[in-house]
């Protein structure tokens, strides 16, 4: 068997940011993480969450960036990455422990509960996604955001080879289909229980994540097979990832 290589994420990549140009979208990164959260909020977007958070963090450019979707000479739409190597502890013991700086959590024990695939299964080159957003007068593409996490995704895998990628989706988001929209195959319910949840953070999230060789496989068959990637193209309201 032929196992999809590092070139089928390159081509993903370069689909995504054509089908993007084609719309007129263009894509910048950034390592300003201050100035990336000032642009980020100038569009509109509430808050920034702890973990990506230039206040909490002395987050690395190697480690760490921005991407943000750009039309006609403005940003119209955001997201972040970060990558932690966890190689000596799993990502719950990893949330279990940053946790308590980012939320204020007091004493030794952990106060929630974590999703099983969070405590067994889930460590190595571990990327986080999140902050991400559409300017209010830029939604309505199912599409756009289908391009823009799955570059994001290729993106990743381009710079750091990670083993896993992960965020968090509201239950109402996961329900609205909006998590295979984006790219994660594996949706998993109760990502963090927390019996006073903090702000920005909810019981009912789910941890959706994605493998190295599931994004290898997905590559490889979107790019032989462009019509099984993207859907109709049209949305009543468009949600931002919760983050």
């Amino acid at each position: 068997m032929n196992w999809p290589s590092d070139l089928e994420v390159m081509k993903l990549f370069a689909l995504c940011q054509k089908m993007l140009a084609e719309r007129g979208i263009g894509v910048a990164q950034s390592t300003q993480f201050e100035a990336a959260e000032a642009r980020a909020r100038a569009m509109g977007k509430p808050s920034i969450t702890p973990m990506l958070s230039s206040e909490f963090n002395d987050l690395s450019k190697d480690d760490a960036f921005w991407l943000f979707l750009q039309q006609d000479g403005r940003d119209i739409g955001c997201v972040a990455a970060r990558r932690d190597n966890l190689l000596s502890e799993n990502l719950s013991d990893y949330w279990a422990r940053t946790n308590k700086r980012y939320y204020g959590l007091a004493g030794g024990k952990a106060t929630y509960a974590h999703a099983l695939t969070a405590v067994s299964e889930i460590r190595g080159s571990v990327v986080y996604v999140g902050e991400f957003f559409i300017r209010e007068c830029a939604r309505g593409s199912r599409n756009q955001l289908t391009l823009f996490t799955h570059l994001l995704f290729s993106y990743c895998a381009m710079k750091w080879q990670p083993d896993w990628i992960y965020a968090f989706v509201r239950r109402n988001d996961i329900r609205r289909g909006y998590a295979g929209e984006y790219g994660f195959n594996r949706q998993i319910p109760g990502a963090q229980i927390w019996p006073s949840p903090p702000p920005g953070r909810q019981s009912d999230e789910y941890l959706v994540a994605l493998t190295r060789a599931e994004l290898f496989h997905m590559a490889e068959i979107y790019c032989k097979k462009p019509d099984l990637f993207l859907s109709s193209d049209s949305l009543s309201r468009v949600e931002k990832l919760s983050t």
